[in-house]
This record gives structure tokens, C-alpha cells and sequence, in this order.
């Protein structure tokens, strides 16, 4: 009887602990690979030259532009330029903008996955077993007839009706399809199984993607992890569909530079994350059954001229995005045209001709050292009293020897607000009231 009772006790314990691990998801740090850090599995050592390493960085940052500017129009688009296309047949749609990539295990027994992040995503996949046409990858694929936790969702489910297109495949299990602006798709289950990720486990039955129909190429990062863009599939509200809480990340510019010391990225969930600073507040966007959040722009220096920002020029409500899927910032034409014409005169620098299928728009004859003392700074400021001052280093970079260019361009989307932007500095979300969301902006580096 002692016995029975011990086992009943441990019994309760263990169903306790499965029932409270969830909460601890709201305490996590999560480290961040850079894509182009000697430790991403995507490190391309044997890049040629300076400016192919630029280029790559162009064409994943355009095409990823266009592609987010295709989910919200809630259609195919045709991409813009040759560049994003030429991107899109090295890449693979997994890859699309993709900037930072984290590890994760899926299964029981635990199955570990690389994916990207995407902090405006929508939806966590996975490729899966089988997948006969998947290039190669890190490792073995996850197999859910082969996770002792995992299950499928039916037609009928709401988590199937959730998602923006889904099929009905055999014994009415629910399929998910998902397509870039090109047509080019994935496809394959929608699976609830148990997730970890550095250590603390998801439980529950919460969506994901399963992939086993791709007719991509996807290298060798074959998940995607979406953070805001939908309640029932991304990360933010994977421990509780129904309340949004708050995160933040840090994305360091140092990582090749192992002098700089801590040279990783961080993403920090729920108490852990860092408001720090004065905080603006965001607006939720919504995108079809998918959202983003978004701040309001105020003004704008650049050196010491401080530009006039009308609504016609930046475009109103819901018109900026932080993201963390590409490196340049992307403003509309005409505001993007007034900043690179402000540059130019407030650098008193002869702008470079464009040469013929280059991607830069504003270049100089110099090198960076040689230019630095002539670039003026930009500031950026928003809604709240919020202000975003800017390095150097984050709005110009020598992308050949002996050419420095702005780390921007032109879109005719919603204004995005790059990685590079945001280097070393915490960005924290605050999305706990619907009635107040909020972002952090902290003046600080990384802590």
C-alpha cells in the first residue's frame, strides 16, 4: 500500500510539473546565431570577394521585402527585380531574408531542428520525414510517426480552420499550404507535438507546420520559427494562445570580432525580456487572418538638417515594421529619395554613378575609414518621445574596396526597419494589453 501510495504520489508530481512547465516558457533566453557568423551552418567560407558577401546580403534583404509585401497584399506579386528572383533560386523560400537561426528539439525522442527566425512571422514548419525531395540538411529530419507525443489536427479542428490555407488530406487529417510571392510552395501536416528549446519544454497542443512536400531548395536551415504574426501558431503565444506577453533581442554586429567579448544575439521570452528605456506605442496591423505591430514615425535628422515627415511621405498608420529577416532598411521612394538626397548633401561628397546591374542606390569613392568623418549620422524618433540614434556603422558600410554605400533602399511596401538598425541595442515588445502595446527602445548596448 506504501508503495502504491509512493507511486501515486510521484504520479501527481510528475502531472504537476507537466502541467507548470509551460509558465516557465515565460522565462527564457534563447541564443541567436548570426547566419554569417563562422558558427551558422549557412557560413559560406569560401566567399570570393567583398562585394559578393554585399550582394548576398542585397538580394536576401529584397527579396524578403517582397516577400512580406506579397502576404500582405494576401497574393502572389511579381518580384521587382531580377536580383530578388536571382535570390529566391539560391536561397529557397525558408531562406527568403532570413538573418538569424536558432536550435531547437521537436519529439519525443527529442528530434534537433536549426531554424530562422522571424519576429513579424506567422507560423512555425519544419521539414519532415518522409521528404523525398529535400536537399541536404544538418542532421536527421523529424519523423512524426516516429515521436511517441505527436499528433495531427483534424479538418474540423479550430487550429486547422485557423490556418490561411489548409487542404484536407487522408482519414481528414488537416494539411497546411503555404506559397511565396512567386507560387513557389510547401506543404505537409499540421502536428502538435512536444517542443524545447535551450531546456524548457513546450507541452500542449500547439500547431506547427510539418513539411514533407517542398519543391524548394532549402540548404541547410530547414525550419522556420514565426514570433508575433498569429496567436494560435507563433512563438510569443505558444504557452498561452489567448494572452500576448512580451519578449525582447538583442542583435549583435560583433560576432565576427571575438575581441568585442559576448558576441552572440539574444532573444529573451516573457519575464526575462529587457524594457528598458522610454517605450512608444505600436499599433496591430492585421494581414488577412495574420498581423504585424507596428510604431508610429515622427521625425527624422539627418546631420544636423531635421526633415519634414508628412503622412503622405511615410505613409500613416501601420506603415513601419521592425524586422529581423533583413539587414537593409527599406524606406517608401519618395521618403527613401528625400534621406539619400539629405546624405549626399550633408556629406558634401560627389555621389558615385550607379553602375550597370548593381543593387546599391547611394554609393561614395572611399573607404569607410576614409569617408567616416564626412557621413552624417541619422536619428530616428517615434511616438512617445522615443529616439533611435544611429552609429555609423549601422547606416553605411564598404561593400567593395574602396566603395561606401547606404545601407538602405527604396520600397513601395511598408517601411521596414532593418537589422542593421537595430544592432547592439535591446528591442523589447511589450504585448500583454491588447489596449496598449508597446515598444522599448533602450539607448543602451546589450546587457
Amino acid at each position: 500500500m506504501a508503495f502504491a501510495s509512493t507511486k501515486s504520489a510521484s504520479f501527481l508530481l510528475l502531472l504537476f510539473l507537466l502541467v507548470a512547465l509551460p509558465s516557465l516558457s515565460h522565462q527564457q533566453h534563447i541564443r541567436l546565431i548570426d547566419r554569417d557568423s563562422p558558427e551558422s551552418p549557412l557560413f559560406e567560407s569560401s566567399a570570393a570577394t567583398l562585394a559578393d558577401k554585399w550582394r548576398r546580403i542585397h538580394r536576401r534583404s529584397v527579396a524578403y521585402r517582397d516577400h512580406f509585401q506579397a502576404v500582405m497584399e494576401g497574393r502572389r506579386k511579381l518580384l521587382s527585380t531580377p536580383l530578388a528572383a536571382q535570390n529566391l533560386q539560391e536561397a529557397g523560400f525558408d531562406q527568403v531574408g532570413g538573418e538569424y537561426l536558432m536550435e531547437f528539439t521537436i519529439g519525443t525522442p527529442p528530434v534537433k531542428v536549426t531554424g530562422m527566425l522571424d519576429v513579424a512571422g506567422d507560423f512555425i514548419w519544419t521539414q519532415c520525414e518522409p521528404c523525398p525531395n529535400c536537399s541536404p540538411h544538418l542532421g536527421p529530419l523529424y519523423d512524426p510517426s516516429k515521436s511517441s507525443t505527436s499528433t495531427t489536427f483534424s479538418c474540423s479542428s479550430s487550429e486547422c480552420l485557423t490556418v490561411p490555407h489548409h487542404v484536407c488530406g487522408g482519414n481528414e487529417t488537416c494539411r497546411y499550404v503555404r506559397e511565396n510571392e512567386s507560387g513557389v510552395e510547401t506543404n505537409g501536416l499540421l502536428i502538435s507535438d512536444v517542443l524545447a528549446i535551450d531546456g524548457v519544454t513546450y507541452f500542449g497542443k500547439v500547431p506547427f507546420g510539418c513539411g514533407n512536400d517542398n519543391s524548394f531548395s532549402t540548404r541547410l536551415a530547414p525550419a522556420r520559427v514565426g514570433l508575433t504574426g498569429n496567436e494560435y501558431f507563433s512563438l510569443a503565444f505558444r504557452s498561452n494562445n489567448s494572452t500576448p506577453f512580451t519578449f525582447s533581442h538583442c542583435f549583435r554586429k560583433d560576432f565576427d570580432n571575438p575581441s568585442a567579448g559576448n558576441t552572440s544575439s539574444e532573444l529573451h521570452l516573457g519575464k526575462e525580456a529587457r524594457l528598458n528605456g522610454r517605450s512608444s506605442p505600436l499599433a496591430m496591423c492585421p494581414t488577412g487572418r495574420n498581423r504585424f505591430f507596428s510604431p508610429t514615425l515622427l521625425g527624422m535628422g539627418v546631420g544636423t538638417r531635421a526633415l519634414n515627415l508628412t503622412k503622405e511621405l511615410v505613409g500613416g498608420n501601420c506603415s513601419i515594421l521592425f524586422t529581423s529577416s533583413t539587414p537593409l532598411t527599406f524606406l517608401k521612394k519618395p521618403f527613401f529619395d528625400l534621406v539619400a538626397s539629405t546624405v549626399t548633401e550633408q556629406a558634401h561628397l560627389p555621389e558615385l554613378p550607379r553602375r550597370a546591374n548593381d543593387p546599391w542606390d547611394l554609393c561614395f569613392n572611399g573607404t569607410f575609414q576614409d569617408l567616416v568623418g564626412y557621413l552624417p549620422k541619422i536619428l530616428v524618433s517615434f511616438d512617445g518621445e522615443v529616439a533611435l540614434p544611429l552609429w555609423k556603422e549601422q547606416i553605411y558600410a564598404e561593400v567593395d574596396h574602396g566603395r561606401t554605400c547606404l545601407l538602405m533602399a527604396p520600397t513601395d511596401g511598408v517601411n521596414m526597419i532593418g537589422t542593421y538598425f537595430q544592432m547592439n541595442r535591446n528591442i523589447g515588445y511589450d504585448l500583454r494589453n491588447k489596449s496598449d502595446y508597446l515598444l522599448y527602445l533602450d539607448p543602451d548596448h546589450c546587457g
